[in-house]
């Protein structure tokens, strides 16, 4: 079976839902079963999460003659470096809407996040994501399918119990392909967004 863009986008929504539904089961059950299970610090050493979000951003400054928004589905992995330092690896799939005909984007990126405040159950942190895109439409119009992407923010953390802990943040987005098509088919989406999502720890 091939797999385009639009089946990796249908299952790139279906299979996070599944996977989340399935482990806020089990974490529900095993912290039922084991009630001195140590909290799980989004931003402890040695500690893994899975997060799992929404985001919407519009373009904010225009480069290329048109204007897009941006409507994300957010699934990832931290690890904790050492505490106050995470590493984090996401996937984002982009519904994108611009002039012409609108186009899904699917993103893997890496990048760090860093905790720059704690009080309570509440965390500020910075953070910045690098990585590369497939579109299933050249995004923006002019530009390429293959893009690199670059973003950049920060956000709070809130612990809602020993695993859960809800995560809000507002990014910056760049998305360009470099050049490597030549000067002229390279417009960019620089984009300001907010998301909100939820870190899962096991």
């Amino acid at each position: 079976m091939r797999y385009t863009i639009t089946r990796l986008s249908r299952l790139t929504f279906v299979l996070p839902a599944s996977a989340m539904l399935l482990a806020l089961l089990a974490a529900d059950a095993h912290a039922q079963g084991q009630s001195q299970t140590p909290d799980a610090d989004p931003f402890a050493g040695g500690r893994w999460h899975v997060e799992f979000g929404l985001q919407a951003a519009l373009e904010a400054w225009n480069y290329n003659p048109s204007h897009e928004e941006l409507y994300c589905l957010v699934q990832g992995v931290t690890y904790g470096i050492r505490d106050g330092l995470v590493f984090v690896t996401r996937q984002r799939l982009f519904y994108v809407s611009q002039r012409a005909n609108d186009s899904r984007v699917l993103a893997l990126l890496a990048g760090l996040r860093g905790r720059v405040y704690h009080r309570g159950r509440a965390s500020a942190f910075l953070g910045f994501d690098f990585g590369i895109s497939d579109a299933a439409v050249a995004s923006p119009p002019g530009g390429t399918r293959f893009n690199y992407l670059a973003i950049g923010g920060g956000g709070m953390t809130w612990r809602i119990n020993r695993r859960f802990d809800a995560i809000a943040s507002l990014d910056v987005l760049h998305m360009s392909n470099a050049g490597l098509a030549g000067p002229d088919r390279n417009p960019d989406i620089e984009a300001i967004g907010a998301s909100l999502g939820l870190l899962i720890g096991f």
